[in-house]
């Protein structure tokens, strides 16, 4: 990300991380907060397996990536270093920014207004603002891992439901998974691979206007926060089998389309506001994918084999990466058809 003053825009980019994790489970009882089991996997691990994109005779095999993984893992790399030694470029993970277009000056004037973008709009309080039932359960899943912390109360609902997350996250004996696209970038400067970056940004013009009206401005996240409050347990279990998933190699039990469409609903109620429509936030997912495949184009027209790194949840689904390979002509094979791995090396089909 940016090291520049950071917009409110890029809230919204985190409250969809978050909303990522959502999955539709039946609320537990309020005065029920189960204890979540630790998580099972641990040692050296093979990771995924790749998929391998086919087309004519140039090769495509993509690692995809999940966070958070295991915290007490060490990933076996051998495949992947196979794979990145004997390819032509490594296509690193899409990479999106969100900058004000102003210059350093305008920057330094933008910071005051930044103060305060996660409050409520009307300095409403969450118990003023959430039905008393969904405070009394946010209250218990809150002193359970976030604690006494009184500045989160004035917060909008779906910041206090990101901050719910990260907290809980830390203690589920999970982590972010950065160190495996560092591995991957150690292996192809070892071998002499180009790196090959698809980058997208998103400049908003007149940064304080933007400011101003989002700190005036509702968000539909209500029902957001209730259920991310309800789910948190099950949200988490849900992202331990993942991980644990992830690092066997278990693609199967990766795949989850009910979380999926979780995920499009939440984004829709996030994203559907005039503002986000404005400034062309609802537009991004489709510029990075377009830039993706034009990068998978250019590199596999021009070596036999090619290397990409992806986060799983752009890359599987019926409007994932792996569909709109099928649909430019590519063979797809999961790292469970056959032994789809073992052709890696060499690049030969």
């Amino acid at each position: 990300m940016s090291r520049h003053p950071r917009l409110p825009l890029l809230f919204f980019s985190l409250s969809l991380a978050f909303m990522s994790t959502a999955t539709a489970q039946v609320p537990p009882p309020a005065t029920s907060v189960p204890t979540l089991e630790a998580v099972t996997v641990s040692g050296i691990q093979p990771g995924p397996g790749l998929w391998r994109a086919t087309r004519g005779d140039h090769v495509l095999l993509i690692l995809g990536t999940l966070s958070p993984i295991p915290g007490n893992i060490t990933w076996k790399t051998d495949e992947v270093d196979d794979a990145v030694a004997h390819a032509g470029a490594l296509i690193l993970p899409p990479h999106t920014e969100v900058k004000p277009n102003v210059g350093f000056f305008g920057k330094l004037a933008l910071l005051p207004s930044l103060i305060g973008v996660r409050n409520s709009p009307d300095g409403k309080t969450l118990e003023e603002t959430v039905p008393p039932d969904v405070y009394a359960r946010w209250l218990t899943v809150k002193a359970r891992y976030i604690g006494d912390e009184r500045k989160i109360e004035r917060y909008r609902p779906i910041f206090a439901a990101i901050e719910l997350y990260k907290q809980a996250v830390k203690k589920s004996g999970l982590r972010k998974s950065g160190y495996i696209t560092d591995a991957v970038v150690a292996m192809a400067k070892a071998h002499n691979v180009k790196q090959v970056p698809v980058e997208y940004t998103l400049l908003v013009d007149d940064p304080r206007a933007v400011v101003k009206e989002f700190k005036r401005s509702t968000l539909d996240d209500l029902s957001c926060f209730t259920q991310s409050v309800d789910n948190i347990e099950p949200q988490l279990a849900a992202m331990r089998e993942r991980a644990n998933a992830w690092a066997t190699g278990d693609v199967d039990a990766l795949r989850d389309e009910r979380r999926a469409k979780q995920i499009s609903t939440c984004l829709d109620a996030v994203t559907e506001g005039g503002l986000a429509q404005r400034i062309g936030l609802t537009d991004v997912p489709a510029q990075v994918r377009t830039r993706w495949l034009a990068a998978v184009d250019s590199e596999t027209a021009t070596n036999t084999q090619t290397v990409a790194i992806v986060p799983l949840d752009d890359l599987i689904g019926p409007k994932g990466y792996l569909s709109a390979l099928e649909a430019r002509g590519f063979k797809v094979e999961s790292p469970d058809d056959g032994d789809a791995s073992d052709k890696a090396a060499g690049g030969t089909p």
